[in-house]
């Protein structure tokens, strides 16, 4: 069924950039509500997506942007592809152009996003790449054809003076590395978009295989040279990342079959609280107040744009999880 607006899609976008979404294939068959299980699985699935973040953080000092998309992609593709040969899943793409705008733009957001987690707080960095759903509110009216309500619009808006505090708390300079993490949100909601369009041909492990092989091919080049000079730690660094990826979107995965879509979307903002926590307590990071403020506006908006949708769409959304491809 068609749906208009952005809510009824919001818990899809998280996966496009960060992670591999396993989720229509990590549970078969429908599950019943359980909304304390929701919780805990959306807890575990905010600490490993938190702890990626911090271990892409760290281990920005000692390997580049791409050393770290490769390994990380690599490590998915890996599990993904040996998954798929267990469940007798195909890998074969469909359609060959969306996939590809998929995975170039998808690849792009993932660089300007881990770009930006070297160069700011951990906490600024996830607030403005959690972005994704206020952009897709923006682009989904010409290049999806939904339209967008007037209650949507006004969140986007609010979440706009909340971007603005971020990334120009004095409103006379911009903070040039705070617009990476923002634009990395922007490219986020074009990879979901395309997303939605390889829904009707492609299976989800496809779409989440191809993303991650075409990362490791795009970042091989540039990091190969240095792969002899990484030591242990940082190895082992590196494929938590990817672990972290995963594990978060299985979290999440999972939260969404136990309980309502809208009301565990709600929670998918933890996230941020996990990542802000990390900076504080490892990297000794503080954000200012206007950080604060901003990221309110921005994570109030997300939530608050969660119930913007009718609930119908959501409990029809929960129904068809199980057949429509997601990344």
């Amino acid at each position: 069924m068609a749906r208009s607006g952005l809510g009824r899609g919001l818990e899809e976008i998280y996966s496009s950039t960060e992670a591999p979404d396993l989720s229509s294939f990590v549970t078969e068959g429908e599950m019943p509500d359980s909304p304390r299980a929701a919780v805990i699985w959306m807890i575990f699935g905010s600490f490993c997506f938190g702890t990626m973040n911090a271990l892409v953080k760290w281990t920005s000092d000692h390997a580049d942007v791409w050393m770290i998309i490769m390994v990380r992609s690599a490590v998915i593709a890996f599990g993904v592809a040996a998954f798929a040969a267990t469940r007798g899943i195909s890998l074969k793409v469909n359609d060959k152009r969306t996939m590809l705008l998929r995975c170039s733009v998808g690849l792009l957001a993932m660089i300007l996003y881990f770009t930006a987690l070297g160069r700011i707080p951990i906490g600024q960095a996830v607030t403005l790449q959690y972005t994704g759903p206020l952009f897709v509110a923006l682009l989904s009216g010409r290049i999806l054809a939904e339209k967008a309500s007037s209650g949507v619009v006004a969140l986007v808006m609010t979440a706009f003076v909340g971007i603005v505090l971020i990334i120009s708390p004095d409103l006379g300079s911009i903070e040039p590395d705070a617009l990476l993490a923002l634009g990395s949100g922007f490219f986020a909601a074009l990879a979901y978009m395309y997303v939605r369009e390889l829904r009707k041909t492609d299976s989800p492990a496809t779409v989440v295989f191809w993303f991650a092989a075409f990362s490791v091919f795009g970042s091989i080049i540039q990091a190969a040279p240095d792969i002899h000079s990484l030591d242990s730690t940082t190895i082992a660094s590196l494929v938590g990342v990817g672990i972290g990826a995963g594990g978060g979107q299985i979290g999440i995965t999972m939260a969404y079959h136990k309980a309502n879509a809208a009301w565990v979307s709600a929670f998918s903002y933890l996230t941020v609280i996990v990542a802000t926590f990390y900076g504080f307590a490892i990297f000794g990071e503080t954000l200012t107040s206007a950080d604060w403020a901003g990221g309110l506006l921005i994570v109030g908006s997300g939530v608050a744009l969660v119930f913007v949708v009718p609930q119908k769409d959501h409990s029809e959304q929960i129904k068809s999880h199980e057949t429509l491809p997601r990344d």
